[in-house]
């Protein structure tokens, strides 16, 4: 999974062992898609909040992101495992199918300013792509290609604050394999729509 120290160091899915220690750097990377993206060293190209700020801080922990019964639509009956990651507090979920299923986790980004860290270490990862959640902006990003069952989608809900969801798909015959950020959209998108009420 993406791992970036400083202001953006993520933390890694269960089963998934890839880390980097990447540094703000600026060459140009690729999407998912294959289009190549600007260059940029710093986060002035965050986008702005343009829908009502989202208030993370009414949560005790990211473990609450999630109902319990959109886990159980993925597969997951066991409550999330709770820790302190590099970014912030973090929440694992790991499915009832260990081999087959898909692990995933939600990270509040306290320690990344938002999506300003995501932006700042645009160029460590080979995808890197701008995109919305619901609404709000959010960046699809892998240090590989995004083929390989990894993605990370983070999203910002306020000026300097939001969570990144990281998924691991195990199976590699799913179709969402070679589309894991089709995974981590589509979690990040209940999240916001569970902040919104």
């Amino acid at each position: 999974m993406l791992a970036v120290l400083s202001a953006a160091a993520l933390t890694v899915l269960a089963g998934c062992s890839t880390e980097g220690t990447p540094t703000p750097a600026t060459t140009t990377g690729t999407t998912a898609a294959g289009q190549t993206t600007e260059p940029s060293g710093n986060s002035g190209d965050v986008p702005e909040i343009t829908g009502p700020e989202l208030d993370l801080s009414t949560l005790s922990s990211p473990c609450e992101l999630l109902k319990t019964d959109q886990l159980a639509g993925r597969g997951v009956s066991e409550p999330g495992t709770e820790r302190t990651g590099p970014a912030g507090p973090t929440c694992q979920w790991r499915p009832d199918e260990r081999v087959d299923g898909t692990s995933f986790s939600a990270t509040f980004l306290e320690k990344t300013n938002g999506l300003d860290g995501f932006y700042e270490n645009r160029d460590d990862n080979p995808v890197f792509e701008p995109t919305e959640v619901a609404g709000y902006p959010a960046v699809n990003s892998d240090p590989t290609d995004a083929k390989s069952g990894t993605c990370s989608t983070a999203v910002g809900t306020a000026k300097g604050k939001g969570f990144v969801v990281q998924v691991h798909v195990n199976d590699e015959t799913l179709p969402e394999y070679t589309n894991p950020c089709s995974v981590t959209s589509a979690i990040a998108k209940t999240i916001v729509e569970n902040l919104k009420g």
